[in-house]
């Protein structure tokens, strides 16, 4: 089994057939609102698979509900069964709702790596597991629902804000309150957030309010050179 990584961000500005063949295939991506990222449901149903064993991993940082029902039937729709899916507690890096000073706390106690290894581990001896879904998770994602909060790139119109006079240029920039860079790929915001967290000058900002507008964060693992890399192409 290969150890290749690839960005979808990278891939999705590829042209033609996004075709894909291994011992074993998977994707990471973190849960929106519980479900999967507008830009990655675009890639699964783009792209061609051919492997005997397809997994997923979903990271959430406070509430996973039934991201993993969600996922599963979402893969379903594209004519993939998943053979492995599991979530991996994380930050939570939504700005509205989490102060980053705190999540910076407190990241200890959610032991990312061990449950990174034990993930790892799963993937490695393919072992075949779904993660169990209860009433109560599905009862969170429609508590979820009903207020309304939506992470379509159409419906993010006036999302972030931008300050001209800190703003220096570096590249990502605000239209219509999207963020938008080249390196987006044409697919719009996503409202990851990252551009938040990733402003050097910190001129981006949540109109909808902030439970720390002082604090940012960015995983100690990853460089910002290594996020723009992931989301730039060579084409």
């Amino acid at each position: 089994m290969g150890d290749e990584v690839r960005s979808i961000p990278q891939e999705m500005r590829r042209a033609g057939e996004l075709s894909y063949a291994g011992e074993a295939i998977g994707i990471v991506y973190p849960i929106y609102g519980h479900m999967m990222p507008h830009m990655v449901r675009e890639f699964v149903e783009r792209a061609k698979f051919d492997t005997p064993y397809f997994y997923l991993v979903l990271t959430y940082g406070c509430r996973h509900a039934n991201a993993v029902e969600i996922a599963q039937q979402q893969m379903r729709k594209v004519g993939i069964d998943p053979a492995y899916i599991s979530t991996l507690l994380m930050v939570d890096n939504w700005l509205p709702n989490f102060d980053m000073n705190e999540q910076r706390v407190i990241e200890p106690q959610k032991h990312i790596g061990e449950n990174l290894a034990r993930i790892g581990e799963d993937v490695a001896a393919c072992r075949r597991w779904i993660e169990p879904v209860s009433d109560a998770d599905r009862e969170a994602h429609a508590q979820f629902m009903s207020r309304g909060i939506a992470f379509e790139p159409a419906d993010l119109g006036d999302f972030l804000r931008i300050d001209p006079q800190v703003c220096t240029g570096c590249g990502i920039r605000v239209e219509d309150g999207a963020a938008v860079r080249d390196a987006l790929g044409g697919q719009g915001c996503n409202a990851c957030l990252a551009c938040i967290h990733a402003c050097p000058n910190g001129a981006i900002s949540l109109p909808m309010g902030e439970a720390n507008p002082q604090a940012r964060f960015r995983n100690s693992h990853v460089t910002l050179a290594q996020i723009i890399r992931a989301n730039e192409t060579d084409e």
